[in-house]
């Protein structure tokens, strides 16, 4: 499947992620990264690590759709309050990398969880 553009990948994206309890509150796409605000459900505080990892997941299968990888830059919101729970982001190079093998899987996320930051309480 090819998408005609950026805009129908976003959309398809953040219908695919409602069904993970990952609400996009807005999106801004440039021509280096994506810079996204979105809601979680989950229970507790933080962000959750699995959850960040689906984003990535389901960014990963458009790529494999046939949209280029980019930087994605993510900060994650109390989806009852709003409050800013923290952000993560992930590098359109580790992707490449990643492809390319010069990078593990392990690796990829340790890379993905260096980056998150959560308000200290």
């Amino acid at each position: 499947m090819s998408f005609e553009t950026d805009d129908a990948v976003l959309e398809q994206v953040g219908y695919r992620l409602m069904g993970q309890g990952v609400y996009f509150e807005s999106v801004e796409h440039s021509t280096d990264r994506i810079e996204i605000d979105y809601e979680t459900v989950a229970p507790g505080e933080g962000v959750p690590h699995r959850q960040i990892g689906r984003v990535i997941t389901v960014f990963r299968d458009a790529i494999e759709e046939g949209w280029e990888p980019t930087t994605i830059e993510a900060r994650v919101h109390d989806s009852e309050d709003g409050t800013l729970r923290g952000t993560w982001h992930m590098n359109e190079e580790w992707l490449y990398e990643l492809e390319s093998g010069d990078l593990s899987e392990v690796e990829f996320s340790g890379q993905v969880l260096e980056t998150l930051e959560e308000p200290r309480s």
